[in-house]
């Protein structure tokens, strides 16, 4: 009986150390697998921050096109033309 006792916690531990194994392999794919997450994130995160840049400039030009715009038009109501 303590023979057929030991050979099933021989059985347990040899499987607890290879699902351990799996599970460090697995753990080594998924910090890879996040560190590229991560990079791919960082990198969109930058590329929102200069499109962001780039909307707000062209919010500005467009504000000064239409002043420019209301402007010329106010100058052109100044205007007597009959």
């Amino acid at each position: 009986m303590a023979i057929d006792a030991l050979k099933q916690l021989d059985d347990r531990i040899q499987a607890s150390v290879a699902r351990i194994h799996q599970l460090r392999k697995e753990n080594e794919k998924l910090t890879v697998q996040l560190a590229e997450s991560e990079r791919k994130l960082a990198e969109v995160n930058g590329q929102v921050k200069q499109l962001d840049t780039e909307r707000r400039q062209h919010e500005t030009e467009r504000s000064d096109i239409k002043t420019r715009i209301e402007k010329i038009l106010a100058r052109f109501d100044e205007l007597d033309l009959s």
